[in-house]
């Protein structure tokens, strides 16, 4: 039977008025394809519904759908990243990042959720944690994490868990190796704080690989490498997405404070400075703050981690709604930068 509906949903799809089928118990009507449903109708009426590319059969007193055809698309969904902590801080971890493909239902609507970047800290003194990303989605086929805020100097401060791990704050022997933990298929762990006198937090994890530690460099793990989507649609940060935070340094030892991770990651504050937000709309974990002093807190605040994004693409003209549509080498791209909605 379902090779039957299969045949008969290609045979409508191709042709306006191909063959004449009775139906039992009423007086028969073609199949036929049509933009929407017709306005009068026979019992037994079967067509091709090509604004929502169903095979529908009415039966007097309504329609029934007999079978669907499916989009095939490729998304690439971004989180939100990660707010940067305070004082010597580990600088927030990247959005976490899906690329897969799905079989999406046509003409069925799915709600489209982008994530926003976690706030970095504000506030005074050697405690604070920067703020989580939000997650981002693509209905309930795909769910992104947020990336996990940078952690602080303070004893006890913790980096947070997240899409990819917050990096942890730098010297403290009770913090400096409380880093974040990734998200598996999703992103990777924040790096160890300092503990050989530099004063410098560890990198927030990215996409692509961990954050470093405050030790080595404190730089942002590198995102990951999607030019393809990101040159049909203008977006991405030199073609990365989901890079790291670096941390936040001391003014009194040599060496600098840490790079945002390829892919939007915002650098850490040095002496007084704050961190650097990340880029929007790339999930980038936002930079952690520096410090004036051993024991004493920068003058700024973490970076804010950046928002996120949702890319759907598929092969061919368009055949979907939602988002900026863009066209490029044989695919359309659905691209959104804020929440909405996307019909197949």
């Amino acid at each position: 039977m379902a090779s039957i509906i299969s045949r008969l949903a290609d045979l409508a799809s191709q042709s306006a008025n191909l063959l004449s089928i009775g139906a039992s118990g009423g007086s028969g009507g073609g199949i036929s394809s049509s933009n929407g449903r017709p306005v009068s109708s026979a019992n037994g009426t079967i067509i091709w519904n090509t604004a929502n590319n169903v095979l529908e059969v009415y039966t007097g007193t309504g329609w029934i759908t007999l079978a669907s055809q499916s989009l095939t698309v490729e998304y690439l969904i971004v989180a939100g990243g990660g707010g940067g902590g305070r004082a010597y801080s580990g600088g927030g971890g990247a959005g976490g990042l899906l690329n897969s493909s799905a079989s999406l239902t046509s003409g069925f609507s799915y709600p489209i959720t982008v994530g926003s970047g976690g706030a970095g800290f504000a506030g005074s003194g050697l405690d604070g944690t920067g703020t989580n990303g939000s997650n981002s989605s693509l209905g309930s086929v795909a769910i992104a994490l947020g990336g996990g805020g940078g952690g602080p100097y303070n004893n006890m401060g913790y980096a947070a868990n997240g899409g990819s791990g917050g990096g942890a704050g730098g010297e403290n022997t009770g913090a400096y190796a409380n880093v974040g933990s990734g998200t598996s298929g999703q992103g990777n762990a924040g790096g160890a704080g300092s503990n050989n006198g530099i004063y410098r937090g560890g990198g927030g994890g990215g996409a692509g690989t961990a954050g470093a530690s405050g030790n080595t460099s404190g730089n942002g793990g590198a995102g990951l490498d999607y030019s393809i989507f990101a040159s049909a649609t203008a977006s991405g940060s030199g073609g990365f997405y989901a890079g790291g935070g670096g941390g936040g340094k001391w003014n009194g030892s040599a060496g600098s404070a840490g790079l945002g991770g390829a892919g939007g990651g915002g650098g850490g504050g040095y002496g007084s400075a704050g961190g650097t937000p990340g880029t929007v709309n790339t999930g980038g974990g936002g930079g952690g703050v520096g410090g004036v002093g051993q024991g004493s807190s920068g003058q700024g605040d973490g970076g804010s981690g950046g928002s996120g994004i949702v890319i759907i693409r598929y092969s061919g003209a368009q055949r979907a709604t939602g988002g900026t549509i863009t066209s490029s080498v044989g695919y359309t791209y659905h691209t959104f930068t804020s929440s909405g909605t996307f019909t197949a």
